[in-house]
């Protein structure tokens, strides 16, 4: 791995663990065992790594994005990959989302940000009128649109509610298909017979207790 990427992976971990603002420069460099004058090679201040991991996760948050809605079957499938996605996402770079941007420091970032949190919407919109479409939920244009945002915001806030509650201090599959089962509680009253009979076969539905055996 070259010193770059090092340097990346190590800061990102550091800043997971302690927040952005307790982690410097040196203790970056002390955790890899590199001089300062090398990290600064690279790297000139905390606010180059912050962008650079900013830009890493803005092109995963593309990727995720990148998939068309499906024409045809499978669109609840495919929206579950994508929530999963992103809960992963949303915790590898959790530093990122317990800062608030400042529009006045970082107006790039800012408005960087706000574009992506809109195609997240419009994105996750075109599918809730697609399972419209396929008779899967029952939702007017408007109902969507608040469908969506109130879905974004327990997205947006699920693992940090699973820390504050439970003091969660990792996150596993389990964690994320249980914010997937929350999303979809906001969905359920809109939901046809044939959606919730995808949703068993996606096993989304809370696991049953299983029978013990004779």
């Amino acid at each position: 791995m070259k010193t770059r990427e090092r340097i990346l992976r190590a800061s990102l971990v550091l800043f997971n663990a302690r927040g952005e603002g307790a982690v410097s420069l040196a203790q970056v460099a002390a955790r890899l065992g590199i001089s300062e004058g090398n990290l600064w090679y690279h790297f000139r201040t905390k606010r180059d790594l912050v962008a650079a991991l900013s830009a890493e996760l803005e092109a995963r948050v593309e990727q995720n994005l990148s998939r068309l809605p499906p024409a045809a079957g499978g669109q609840l499938a495919d929206f579950v990959d994508y929530t999963r996605q992103s809960f992963r996402d949303m915790w590898e770079y959790r530093f990122l989302f317990r800062r608030r941007l400042d529009w006045t420091a970082e107006p790039e970032r800012a408005r960087r940000l706000a574009e992506l949190t809109e195609r997240g919407h419009r994105y996750n919109e075109a599918i809730l009128a697609e399972m419209v479409r396929r008779r899967l939920i029952r939702a007017t244009p408007s109902e969507i649109k608040e469908l969506t945002a109130n879905g974004w915001i327990i997205a947006r806030y699920w693992l940090d509610y699973l820390q504050e509650r439970h003091g969660l201090s990792r996150i596993a599959e389990a964690e994320i298909q249980a914010g997937v089962r929350q999303i979809f509680a906001l969905y359920r009253p809109h939901l046809t017979d044939a959606a919730r009979a995808q949703i068993a076969l996606a096993k989304l539905a809370s696991p049953r207790k299983k029978m013990a055996r004779a």
